[in-house]
């Protein structure tokens, strides 16, 4: 692990350097891809549950109209023995990186925290501290590194997951799974360079940069590429964390488009009268060719559901499925497709 970290912050709430700002001109923070950076870029292979858990702690202390539905359902769960993360974890950003490394397995993110270098702490927790007055004396005692003081930030972040966050785990990984089975047709057809500039609104790729309207500045990958990462929580503007590479390395959080409500136009609120809700995204799902499994995943239901649904829409013409070896492959049929995407002529 690298003896510093940088605070995980809006893109980008501390870039490096910081660069004066031309008169007349808007801000603009970029991220400098070099050729190795672009071919280190990569999407996660799973959500990180410690991230989750980070900016989820973010998330419930939002005003209530920016609240999602989980942040309302997590604070009538919030377990007693997190409260210490509320005291470590600001309320707005940048926040410590020690508590969240973007790794898929929670015991090996809650072991990274626990080896945190006392370096890092020192750094890092007196600078999570922005309230009036001395921070307390257990926040005091993880900046020395004592232990048990780190036995109590472990504890909270692994109960504030359990209560909070694990209920909805399978929810989450669909989340994710479909975000980045949504944009492999772009990446397939425009490269990664128009990925980047499709993952948020306030994202454009300009110049080998990747660049949002915020505060000036940049930030530099140093060979190691980017990690991209859809968080099902996250529901602000895109994050950026320096990590180690210990730790998951250069990691873009950005909020995942949700399985839901993802195409949540008219035309799909429509299908989901005619047909149901899962029913409706299992069609939306089948835009790209998956097996029941992947299906399942996506829509965040049972196998033999995800099968059954598949098998409806077969029935009615809307889907094709085909033998893979001991599994199937279901896809879109051309009237699938066309249902889909609103071109079937009533007449």
């Amino acid at each position: 692990m690298a003896g510093t970290q940088a605070n995980h912050s809006e893109l980008a709430e501390r870039p490096r350097p910081v660069l004066a700002a031309v008169p007349g001109e808007i801000p603009v923070t970029r991220i400098r891809f070099s050729r190795d950076d672009l071919v280190l870029t990569r999407f996660g292979e799973a959500p990180a549950p410690l991230l989750e858990v980070s900016v989820g702690l973010v998330e419930l202390r939002r005003r209530p109209a920016a609240r999602g539905r989980w942040a309302v359902r997590a604070k009538r769960a919030f377990p007693a023995t997190a409260r210490p993360l509320l005291e470590l974890i600001p309320a707005t950003l940048p926040a410590p990186t020690f508590v969240d490394p973007s790794v898929p397995d929670l015991d090996e993110g809650l072991e990274l925290v626990r080896t945190t270098p006392v370096s890092v702490l020192r750094q890092q927790v007196p600078a999570s501290w922005r309230r009036a007055g001395r921070p307390p004396l257990w926040l005091r005692a993880l900046a020395e590194g004592e232990p048990e003081a780190m036995d109590t930030v472990v504890r909270a972040l692994r109960d504030f997951y359990l209560a909070c966050i694990r209920p909805c785990w399978s929810r989450v990984i669909a989340t994710f799974r479909a975000d980045v089975a949504d944009r492999l047709p772009v990446l397939a057809t425009g490269g990664l360079a128009e990925v980047l500039g499709t993952l948020h609104k306030t994202l454009a790729w300009r110049d080998n940069s990747l660049e949002r309207s915020w505060r000036t500045g940049e930030y530099l990958l140093d060979g190691h590429g980017l990690q991209l990462l859809p968080s099902a929580l996250w529901t602000g503007p895109p994050l950026f964390c320096d990590h180690p590479r210990a730790f998951g390395g250069n990691t873009l959080i950005y909020p995942a488009r949700p399985v839901a409500t993802a195409y949540d136009d008219g035309r799909s609120r429509d299908l989901a009268g005619l047909m149901g809700h899962t029913r409706a995204a299992v069609l939306h799902a089948l835009r790209t060719p998956r097996s029941t499994a992947e299906l399942a995943a996506c829509v965040g239901t049972s196998a033999p559901s995800a099968s059954e649904h598949a098998t409806a829409l077969r029935a009615a013409g809307l889907v094709h499925t085909v033998r893979r070896g001991r599994g199937v492959n279901h896809s879109l049929t051309p009237l699938g497709r066309s249902l889909l995407n609103g071109n079937l002529n009533p007449h």
